[in-house]
């Protein structure tokens, strides 16, 4: 029977970076892995990370998996039909919660040829500060992160690898104070650290046992205050190309302004392709500065593609403005947005939700608006 692994947690957390070195573990052993995204919008680079490290993916877009649970149920039958896999990973948008009662019961009831393991919620360290200090995010956005955790069977404090141990300690203790019932592992998704003893519980117990109250209305106005931009650019070099050196000079500009528009980024990535050539730039809430990594150092072109996903607390209409500058500012790169979609998220109204003592499942949420 396939088993079901469900990585929640905030914007920038390391999800796509757990559910790749969980794939690339696993299918170190011979099992068959599949994966499944999910985001608000098409052109995602989290689903083009996963096909260049060649596993089955799946991409649920235009909503929350809770809100578009048939395409989500249909795309695991699919994958259960044509991959057959041993374990399929799964990623909610990040601004996604009570997902016990709006995908992982729902999804035991209607594809019963599934197990599913404990929700698991990762954690940033350094946004977890900010955000319980009441900075950078408004007050109901940082409602769903509490509500995110509140409700996980096992909480990840991420990256040890890049935070220091008395910070590690303080937040993992501040977590265990405010969640005392789940289990909380500190790990760094990026080296591995960690990962075993995590990687053993989703693996072998069971998930979807725990209740939360969630007030809809608050979880809506947290969503509403999100502004959500995908793109797609294509850029021409005016000379010879240097990548390189473009993609960290423009995550920069697109941080900068996003910052003199009042908000820093809860989450920017960016992926270019150039020929051979692939980097990722990734930018998060309370990162001193933004990552560059180069993901295949091949040849390239005079001209790159470039994918860009920002989610930021500004209105949308702030976001395409702060693309077109951070374009027209870098130096011998010409920009063209071919595709561009930005909006902030409607409110969240599942297919399903189902209680732990339930006996039939809740059509449309807004009937437990406020419970």
């Amino acid at each position: 029977m396939t088993r079901v692994v469900i990585i929640g947690g905030f914007l920038g957390a390391g999800k796509t970076t757990l559910m790749l070195a969980t794939a690339r573990r696993l299918s170190a052993q011979g099992q068959r892995v599949g994966l499944i995204t999910n985001d608000q919008a098409a052109d995602m680079v989290d689903t083009r990370l996963v096909r260049l490290a060649s596993f089955s993916v799946a991409e649920i877009s235009g909503g929350c998996i809770c809100c578009r649970f048939g395409d989500f149920a249909d795309e695991i039958r699919r994958m259960l039909r044509d991959v057959q896999p041993d374990v399929l990973l799964v990623e909610p948008v990040g601004s996604c919660v009570d997902l016990a009662a709006t995908v992982m019961r729902p999804l035991r009831r209607y594809v019963p040829d599934v197990s599913i393991g404990p929700l698991t919620a990762l954690a940033d360290p350094a946004a977890w500060l900010r955000i319980t200090d009441e900075r950078s995010l408004p007050r109901e956005t940082a409602y769903i992160y509490s509500k995110q955790l509140a409700e996980a069977d096992i909480i990840l404090v991420n990256k040890r690898d890049i935070t220091s141990r008395p910070i590690m300690n303080v937040v993992r203790e501040q977590i265990e104070a405010r969640v005392p019932r789940a289990r909380i592992l500190s790990i760094s998704a990026r080296t591995g650290a960690g990962l075993r003893q995590w990687w053993n519980e989703v693996l072998s117990n069971e998930g979807a046992r725990q209740d939360i109250d969630v007030n809809y209305d608050t979880y809506a106005k947290g969503e509403a205050c999100l502004g959500w931009l995908n793109a797609i650019v294509e850029l021409e070099a005016g000379g010879e190309p240097r990548w390189k050196r473009i993609l960290p000079e423009f995550t920069r500009e697109m941080c900068n302004g996003l910052g003199k528009a009042g908000a820093a980024p809860a989450h920017l990535k960016c992926l270019l392709t150039s020929g051979k050539l692939v980097a990722a730039a990734n930018a998060t809430l309370g990162s001193p500065a933004p990552s560059v990594r180069v993901l295949a150092a091949g040849k390239s072109r005079p001209t790159a593609e470039l994918v860009v996903n920002v989610r930021t607390a500004l209105p949308p209409r702030y976001l395409r403005s702060t693309l077109t500058v951070a374009l027209e500012s870098l130096r011998d790169t010409e920009g063209k947005i071919l595709s561009e979609c930005s909006f902030a998220p409607a409110r969240p109204t599942p297919q399903h939700r189902i209680r732990a003592l339930a006996t039939h499942p809740v059509r449309r949420a807004e009937n437990d608006r406020g419970h």
